[in-house]
């Protein structure tokens, strides 16, 4: 998205960079697989608490058909404010701030054909969601097309929306509602907040004399369970926020992050406070791993 170089700033020498590689491989959300007999039903477990239930009979294939036999199903599980930053799936719709009470993506397969949720069954798949990154009361979103507005910046062109009518309940310990489909889910809410509302925007600012490529800029607030990007405006040549989408004295940490020509890290991270129409001068150099690991061990 966004390339430059700037002035050289070079790292002690005690400090080893952190490749672009092993950033991925330490720190993407895990995929969990699990098997199961979709003629019989079972129950998988993820490492952060889901708990899915697959009814005798909840799959059919791409035509329809009933599927018998073992089936594998896969899991990510977004269940902390890190988690988010690092899964890519921001928590916003169309531009307004949604707290999240956890995402997940659930994929099915049989062999190398993806499979469907069999309609035909009351409930064919049943989901707990552990209250373990909010326990506020939550509705269920999913993925669909964003909506397109007049002056609109480069962006995902997918956004949380809420689901069509499924019965949601919010426990003592855990949301729990049936699964609309083999896709991302989130259990979430509009946030919202009595002050004004502003548009911020940042500017790079690079510290290393590297060109830096697929550069992001993103908002972890630090009271609410909430990861947004600001999309890249090219008219600006900045990246900007959602207009008029961030309650004023609402505090985040602002981080920056991309690939240098070298394979490295691009990083940098600021505590802010929004103001209105503040325009952000982004810090962003070849980090290490200790300081990544010291950032994101702090939003958890």
């Amino acid at each position: 998205m966004f390339a430059a170089c700037k002035k050289n700033n070079t790292a002690p020498e005690n400090d080893t960079p952190l490749r672009a590689d092993d950033f991925l491989a330490n720190y993407t959300v895990p995929t969990q697989s699990f098997t199961g007999n979709a003629t019989t039903g079972f129950t998988i477990t993820g490492a952060k608490g889901t708990v899915i239930k697959f009814k005798p009979g909840a799959f059919v294939d791409g035509s329809g058909n009933a599927v018998t036999g073992n089936v594998t199903i896969s899991l990510k599980e977004v269940l902390s404010k890190r988690d988010v930053l690092l899964s890519g799936v921001m928590t916003e719709s169309n531009g307004q701030l949604l707290e999240s009470g956890g995402e997940l993506l659930v994929e099915a397969k049989q062999g190398d054909k993806a499979l469907n949720i069999n309609r035909q069954q009351d409930s064919a798949v049943r989901v707990d969601v552990p209250k373990v990154m909010n326990d506020k009361d939550m509705g269920l979103f999913v993925q669909g097309k964003r909506e397109n507005g007049a002056g609109q910046q480069q962006q995902n062109p997918l956004t949380w929306v809420a689901a069509p009518y499924y019965p949601f309940g919010n426990g003592p310990n855990s949301y729990s509602f049936p699964l609309p489909g083999f896709t991302w889910v989130n259990c979430d809410r509009f946030y919202s907040d009595p002050n004004p509302k502003t548009t911020i925007t940042a500017v790079p600012a690079f510290q290393d004399n590297n060109a830096v490529t697929d550069l992001q800029v993103m908002l972890v607030f630090k009271n609410i369970a909430t990861v947004i990007t600001l999309p890249y405006n090219y008219g600006l040549q900045k990246f900007e926020s959602y207009h008029n989408s961030l309650p004023v004295g609402l505090q985040a940490d602002l981080v920056i992050l991309g690939k240098d020509s070298d394979g490295y890290i691009q990083f940098g991270t600021q505590s802010i406070t929004i103001t209105a129409n503040m325009d952000i001068q982004a810090a962003v150099h070849k980090a290490t791993q200790a300081e990544v690991d010291s950032f994101l061990n702090s939003i958890q």
